[in-house]
């Protein structure tokens, strides 16, 4: 039974995570009326001319990552982290029902 329980609720946590990603993908194609490089030429110059002046690193990679995405990265890391301690946790539950 408790085996049970724990396969309804991965498919729907799984059925949530599904249905999350087709309403962010919907609303990204509207807020950029479909085209998938809006506004890249622009960005592109912003970045060239502002990286050394904004983050003191001549490598314009560097920049960005370190500089404009740290805080991105960070919460990517952080939601790797939940998601291994989840399977950890589900994997742990299996071992003791057998």
């Amino acid at each position: 039974m408790k085996l049970l329980i724990k396969e309804i609720f991965i498919v729907i946590m799984l059925s949530t995570i599904l249905v999350t990603f087709t309403i962010s993908s919907n609303e990204i194609k509207k807020l950029t009326n479909g085209h998938s490089n809006i506004n890249t030429s622009e960005s592109k110059r912003y970045y060239l001319k502002n990286t050394l002046k904004e983050t003191g690193s001549q490598n314009i990679v560097t920049g960005i990552y370190l500089e404009y995405r740290l805080f991105d990265s960070i919460f990517e890391a952080g939601i790797l982290l939940i998601t291994a301690t989840g399977i950890i946790f589900i994997s742990k539950k299996d071992e003791t029902l057998d």
